[in-house]
């Protein structure tokens, strides 16, 4: 058998990550396996590296965001300067449950648009506010307010996006990823094994799945909400 120390060198590098479960790692240690240690960084170091990290990531986002429609009621700008916010600082699961948000608040502004007018009413608004999103949809819907090609974009949004995302669904989030060729090590035996994971079932890379699909999705989800909120706002207020 190989040097233990050789045998875990030689498989960490270029590794993207490393999963253990802390019993094995402990066992390692206690059979002399050598683990890297860094220097502790200041609470300063910290933030000066997360923000330099953070800065190309933003300058190549930035230019894909959609422009804010100009609108007469601030919460819809305010929840695209939220969304932009979390883009630029990578938390992108963030960002996809505002845009779930940013339809829903639109959708049921444009309705109380259509039923009160211009003067705000608190009953109304505290009535539409109660209401889920199936619901509104179909409101919106029934007052004509949207067409049926766009009923079924929201609805396919409400259930593919914005219910997973904000009830953190991971199973439905992460069910189409897989992690192909991953080593699966045996330390003890130090064997190696090549094998394809699927995400949905596999809560160990749950976490790191999900991150792949936010990452890969938000963009794409931003412009959808952005859509229809163009789409509400310059038809109907």
């Amino acid at each position: 058998m190989k040097n233990i120390n050789d045998f875990l060198s030689n498989l960490t590098d270029n590794a993207t990550h490393i999963i253990s479960n802390p019993k094995t790692i402990e066992d390692l240690q206690k059979r002399g396996v050598k683990f890297d240690t860094t220097t502790p960084k200041t609470q300063e170091q910290i933030i000066d590296d997360l923000f330099q990290k953070r800065k190309s990531i933003a300058l190549a986002a930035i230019s894909k965001f959609p422009a804010t429609p100009s609108i007469a009621i601030p919460t819809i700008a305010f929840l695209y300067d939220e969304i932009r916010e979390c883009i630029l600082f990578g938390l992108n699961g963030a960002a996809i449950s505002l845009c779930g948000v940013l339809v829903e608040f639109s959708l049921k502004h444009a309705i109380v648009k259509k039923v009160q007018g211009n003067t705000y009413n608190k009953t109304e608004w505290d009535r539409i506010e109660s209401k889920e999103l199936g619901p509104t949809i179909e409101e919106a819907r029934k007052y004509n307010i949207i067409d049926k090609k766009m009923r079924e974009a929201l609805t396919s949004f409400k259930d593919t996006v914005r219910n997973p995302y904000l009830h953190y669904n991971i199973k439905k989030i992460t069910k189409n990823v897989i992690a192909n060729n991953v080593k699966k090590v045996d330390v003890n035996r130090q064997q190696v094994e090549e094998v394809n994971l699927h995400a949905e079932d596999n809560p160990i890379i749950w976490g790191f799945a999900k991150r792949f699909v936010d990452r890969e999705t938000v963009f794409k989800v931003f412009n959808f909400a952005d859509s229809v909120v163009k789409y509400l706002f310059e038809k109907h207020v």
